[in-house]
């Protein structure tokens, strides 16, 4: 199986596994929720099913992604994903928000929670089964630098972190009331931050950007590698649609090379950024002025 396809399985099992382990969750908190007649714990089973949402989103997202180049797509929908990511991250933007107008309440009205060891032990394991599932994610995530995988898998973690500090608000409500308020607001700031981050960086990738110093360093590499007559690489440009790349870059040759050497090294030079990258290159040879042809041979 190649990188393009296992980087797709990977998008759908995070989504299809992390929809599964949410709505059992939620049946499972939802019911403990009624039979102890917590608001709170219902509140938090809601949470939990947001989540599989969010997963819904990634599914989607990847879904489109990997579907084939067309007549109105002729570079692919990789973008999908990115978009997916900006739509997973303002979902986690929303739930942060409503953390925190739910921890301000919690400290306004001194709330304190219904003391039950059942429930506790109910709720961290929900918790630890939640981060284990954040851990899986951000891993995949990583590997397949997929930002809305890692979206996803703050949201398993800003779950996994709500219902423990639930959990912690059950165990000492009863002489620190205060605890879950003040913890829920400190991790709803972190929750938002970390929104904002995941769509401000997809958005850079969205509207385009430069290339980094390390893409130019590959493809000046690569050019000096074709042929020692390539004075100078500039007026690079890469294009991004998911795993589908376009680059385009300007080269100088001797003022003096035939039409027929130039186009045999600018379609060379296409054909190694293809085999080394695996991006589709168009490359704009130059004739080099008169005096650069001359600082040249001067050096």
């Amino acid at each position: 199986m190649g990188l393009v396809a296992e980087r797709k399985v990977a998008g759908f099992k995070e989504g299809l596994v992390s929809i599964f382990v949410n709505v059992v969750l939620f049946v499972i908190k939802f019911y403990l929720g009624l039979i102890h007649n917590s608001i709170a714990v219902v509140a938090d089973a809601v949470h939990t099913l947001s989540d599989a949402g969010t997963s819904v989103v990634v599914v989607i997202s990847f879904w489109i992604a990997y579907k084939p180049p067309d007549k109105g797509h002729p570079f692919g929908h990789g973008r999908a994903e990115q978009i997916g990511a900006v739509i997973v991250g303002t979902l986690l933007g929303v739930a942060g928000f409503e953390f925190l107008m739910s921890s301000y309440e919690k400290l306004s009205s001194r709330e304190a929670l219904t003391f039950s060891w059942f429930l506790v032990g109910v709720l961290l394991l929900s918790s630890l089964v939640k981060e284990l599932l954040a851990r899986w994610a951000f891993r995949l995530g990583g590997s397949y630098e997929s930002r809305s995988i890692v979206g996803d898998a703050w949201h398993h973690r800003s779950d996994a972190i709500a219902t423990t500090l639930l959990a912690l608000g059950i165990l000492v409500g009863a002489d620190y009331w205060w605890v879950d308020g003040v913890l829920g607001i400190i991790v709803s700031f972190v929750i938002v931050y970390t929104s904002i981050k995941i769509i401000l960086e997809t958005s850079r990738e969205l509207l385009g950007s430069e290339p980094t110093r390390r893409e130019e360093e590959l493809l000046i590499d690569l050019a000096r590698e074709v042929s020692p007559l390539i004075e100078d690489v500039h007026h690079i440009h890469i294009h991004k649609y998911g795993d589908h790349v376009e680059a385009s870059l300007h080269i100088k040759l001797p003022n003096t090379m035939k039409l027929e050497e130039a186009h045999e090294i600018a379609t060379k030079l296409e054909n190694r950024i293809k085999d080394r990258l695996g991006w589709e290159a168009t490359v704009h040879p130059e004739p080099q002025s008169r005096e650069e042809r001359q600082q040249r041979t001067s050096s």
